[in-house]
């Protein structure tokens, strides 16, 4: 009997179901975080790769093969990477990969405000491939992140894939396009792969949608179908603090009084806590 590569995708953007299927050789993880909360300032982006470092020692316990992280913003990918056993691979990091290969500028249109704009400067600064991007263009408003979580939510529309919504996104690429003078469009967080077909089809514009390529890059490497490289890391023999103290820390969750997003996919619910 061939051997099957777990493939676990942490689950960052709370998918009801992953962006691509599943290939022969391999099967799917979807790991859950634990801790939830949306990384609108760098203080909160603190907690969120906390959270999915504990999620990725989670996937480790599980004894995956490769290990994903569905989020451009790569959250904790070098401090998991430093004592994982298995691949780590990022959508940040291979989304930069791909543009670096392919040597052609790009122009990031994302749905989050320009307060969020320390992730791009981060990831940009980071990867090779990030003096390729042209400009970084921000959708919405600062208003939508009070938003997050409701059905009146930006995510919760391109899931409904609402019309009008799509006719302005596809507008803003073209906008972004235009000023940068590319052809080619990365979307700006994982959470946009249900609108990725629809701006393709009316902008004409080349789309990099980076939640099934860092996917697809993540069974590439289980399957050892010359997958993209990834860099190494100083390894530690921590493996496990990270999850012991978030169970130390959910539970002393009901005491402590914890700000929250309402939202299923970027809240943080302590233990005990309804």
């Amino acid at each position: 009997m061939p051997d099957i590569r777990t493939v676990t995708m942490i689950n960052s953007d709370g998918k009801a179901e992953p962006p691509l299927g599943v290939p022969e050789g391999t099967r799917l993880r979807l790991q859950e975080l634990r801790v939830r909360l949306m990384a609108k300032t760098p203080y909160e982006h603190l907690v969120t790769e906390i959270a999915t470092v504990d999620a990725g020692e989670a996937a480790i316990a599980a004894g995956s093969d490769v290990i994903y992280i569905d989020t451009l913003g790569d959250y904790g990918l070098e401090r998991l990477r430093a004592v994982s056993p298995v691949p780590v691979l990022g959508a940040g990091e291979i989304a930069m990969a791909t543009v670096a290969a392919e040597g052609r500028p790009v122009s990031i249109v994302t749905v989050w405000p320009v307060s969020m704009a320390y992730l791009y400067d981060q990831m940009i600064a980071r990867h090779a491939g990030g003096e390729l991007v042209a400009g970084v263009h921000h959708f919405s408003a600062e208003s939508e992140l009070d938003l997050v979580g409701t059905g009146a939510g930006i995510k919760a529309r391109m899931n409904r894939g609402e019309g009008d919504l799509l006719d302005q996104l596809a507008q803003a690429c073209r906008d972004a396009a235009l000023a940068d003078g590319t052809d080619t469009i990365l979307l700006g967080c994982t959470c946009m792969w249900s609108v990725a077909e629809q701006i393709t089809e009316r902008t004409g514009l080349r789309v990099l949608e980076p939640s099934r390529t860092g996917l697809q890059a993540a069974f590439d490497v289980a399957l050892s179908a010359g997958g993209p490289a990834v860099a190494q890391a100083t390894p530690s023999d921590r493996l496990g603090t990270v999850t012991a103290l978030v169970d130390a820390w959910l539970g002393e969750g009901s005491d402590v009084a914890v700000p929250t997003d309402d939202c299923e996919v970027c809240v943080f619910t302590p233990a005990g806590v309804v």
